[in-house]
């Protein structure tokens, strides 16, 4: 099975569901936003139009009970009404309308547009309507319309009984000029004649107005139902759209997706930093130290030391498939976890195309590694001791830049409880990937495993450049930091280049997990055992 047969293609549970709700929460709230903006100004930029209903009685039961050897529809009333329908619609009606109405600027075709027949699914009775932009116009017209409807119905209907009367009328004339008034053919005449007398007194009243409109309601424009309308279909359209959107996005979205690609255990999930220590590129270690947040990086130096219980590893590298996932912030914390847990540790900025370690402990990037490397100074004077205070404010470094030990370890303060050594980039030597294969780099982690018992080194993103693969002959184990979010390609490509490198790989961490995520509740933490000083942290410059 492939690693990407491993993923979750589609959501399983409810949970799953909602987080992709979550996920796509601005395209659910937007697009119903936007189709109610549209529908109202649409609705509000459309000319009035109002609509007007009148009501026609029409007799089917009198007729068909009584004439049903001569009624054309045998006893079907629905038929009839349906066809009066289709009548109504006529346009003899609709030019005797226009006529009777007197309404200007207004066609026979215009009329048939706005008006409307349909028969009542409960009665014998036909439903007229006029959809017409003037609200007394529109009142007008469908009182005629009924009107002469049925006028025009009930002269249908008498022009047929009276025409076959006179046709009856003329062979009763015939057989009396023919003196056969005693036959049999002399009497049906005269009983088909009573018939359709009797059947035209009861046509001539076949359709009457049963009510007529005394005004025309408001149809059109109607901003707020529209507006509800399309916030409804916005709705649909918008969870529709997020739910795409999902199926067409290919990021990895759980931290299972990625353990299961990478071959490798969880360490930790780190949540992402707080606004107000991204913008002054502060650490939580040092501005927060006892925070819910700050407790993330210390069971990731937890797991980090369980893991590497029996390799031993002391030189551990952190790299990252892409920039801007949290590299060099999570590696810093980490130090400062590490060191304020007792270790002795040294924290070396190897991403020498980005450097920026230095610029979180506020220190200078001259004479750093690369120099040490060319022999443009020594180790002992490139390595920054900085002294960490309970909390907030950094302590200098003493005077000749070599680690705080022993009686000097407080450095003059009292609040100094551990120490963190600090090897910046240096100076940016031309071609980095060339500079990393130099084997003075692994002369100088040799010195440094001499000194400390754990070196975490900030790499550079391993699908941006090479230069991880030339540092993995010289660390002892890799620690990879990703985020949620990360193509499946890219999360693909990265667990191939790490299956490529030499050194173990000891594990990934999770950076910008939601904080529900970080299992991080304060539990029998006390948030007032650490008080920030409100001073601003000073430079922490090595003396020259």
């Amino acid at each position: 099975m492939s690693a990407r047969d491993n993923f979750i293609d589609r959501p399983a549970t409810l949970a799953q569901y909602q987080a992709i709700l979550r996920r796509r929460k601005w395209i659910i709230i937007g697009v119903p936003l936007i189709a109610t903006v549209i529908a109202y100004f649409v609705s509000v930029r459309q000319s009035p139009l109002y609509q007007a209903n009148s009501t026609v009685y029409i007799r089917t039961t009198n007729v068909v009970s009584a004439f049903g050897d001569v009624n054309p529809y045998l006893g079907d009333p629905t038929r009839l009404l349906n066809d009066q329908s289709k009548l109504a619609t006529s346009p003899e009606v609709a030019s005797r309308v226009v006529k009777a109405a007197g309404v200007p600027g207004i066609s026979p075709g215009a009329f048939l547009g706005a008006a409307h027949a349909s028969a009542a699914t409960d009665a014998d009775l036909l439903n007229l309507s006029i959809s017409y932009r003037n609200r007394g116009d529109a009142t007008k017209l469908v009182n005629t319309y009924a009107e002469e409807f049925s006028r025009y119905k009930n002269e249908l209907d008498t022009a047929s009984v009276q025409a076959a009367l006179r046709k009856v009328q003329a062979t009763i004339d015939r057989l009396r000029a023919h003196n056969e008034t005693g036959t049999s053919t002399y009497d049906d005449a005269l009983s088909t004649r009573n018939r359709l007398q009797a059947f035209g007194s009861i046509v001539a009243n076949s359709a009457t107005v049963q009510s007529l409109a005394s005004g025309a309601a408001q149809i059109r424009p109607r901003p707020k139902r529209n507006a509800l309308i399309g916030a409804l279909l916005g709705a649909f359209l918008g969870i529709g759209l997020a739910f795409l959107y999902e199926a067409l996005d290919r990021r990895v979205r759980s931290e299972e997706d990625i353990e299961a690609v990478l071959g490798v255990a969880l360490l930790g999930r780190i949540p992402r930093p707080t606004r107000r220590l991204r913008k002054t590129n502060r650490l939580v270690m040092l501005a927060d130290p006892q925070s819910v947040h700050a407790q993330t990086y210390r069971r990731l130096r937890t797991s980090l030391e369980f893991v590497n219980f029996e390799r031993r590893a002391r030189v551990i590298m952190l790299t990252s498939a892409l920039p801007q996932e949290g590299k060099s912030t999570t590696v810093a914390n980490l130090a400062i976890a590490l060191a304020r847990a007792g270790r002795s540790v040294a924290l070396v900025d190897l991403d020498l195309r980005r450097p920026i370690l230095h610029t979180f402990f506020r220190t200078g990037n001259n004479d750093g590694l690369t120099d040490v490397v060319v022999h443009r100074t020594t180790l002992s004077y490139a390595l920054r001791s900085i002294g960490l205070p309970a909390a907030g404010r950094l302590a200098p470094s003493p005077d000749n830049g070599a680690p705080l030990s022993g009686s000097n370890k407080n450095n003059g303060h009292s609040d100094v409880q551990s120490v963190l050594n600090l090897l910046p980039a240096g100076s940016i030597p031309p071609a980095p990937d060339e500079f990393l294969e130099n084997a003075g780099i692994g002369g100088v982690f040799d010195d440094l495993r001499s000194r400390f018992d754990v070196i975490l080194v900030d790499a550079p993103p391993l699908l941006v450049v090479g230069d991880v693969m030339a540092l993995s002959l010289k660390v002892d184990g890799i620690v990879v930091v990703t985020r949620l979010g990360i193509h499946q390609r890219q999360l693909e490509e990265l667990a191939r280049q790490l299956h490529t490198c030499r050194a173990p790989v000891l594990g990934f961490i999770l950076t910008g997990a939601p904080h529900g995520d970080s299992y991080s509740y304060g539990y029998g933490y006390d948030t007032r055992g650490y008080q920030t000083t409100p001073e601003p942290e000073r430079a922490v410059e090595r003396s020259e």
